[in-house]
């Protein structure tokens, strides 16, 4: 299945959605902290959480180690994620 660039868009975002998430989840975790952890600047980790980039794969591993959790877990809830979406509410018949 081909994915045009809107689709990809989406997904950036919903994998951001789900590194919010697991920050919110942990305790004593801060973008601040998350960023000097993995040796980038905050201001470009804060980018990357709040949807307005992408995560590399590179990065996206070492963040999302540091939430004890994989790259692979956050972009598979992110696609489950697209999936529901695209499929709407289900009406009763």
């Amino acid at each position: 299945m081909l994915m045009n660039r809107n689709r990809y868009d989406v997904l950036d975002g919903l994998v951001s959605a789900e590194v919010r998430s697991e920050i919110a989840r942990a305790k004593a975790v801060s973008v601040k902290g998350l960023a000097e952890r993995v040796g980038i600047r905050r201001a470009t980790l804060s980018a990357r959480v709040n949807g307005h980039a992408a995560f590399t794969p590179t990065l996206l591993a070492a963040v999302a180690a540091e939430l004890g959790t994989t790259a692979s877990r956050l972009v598979a809830r992110a696609e489950q994620a697209m999936r529901e979406s695209d499929e709407g509410p289900r009406r009763a018949a």
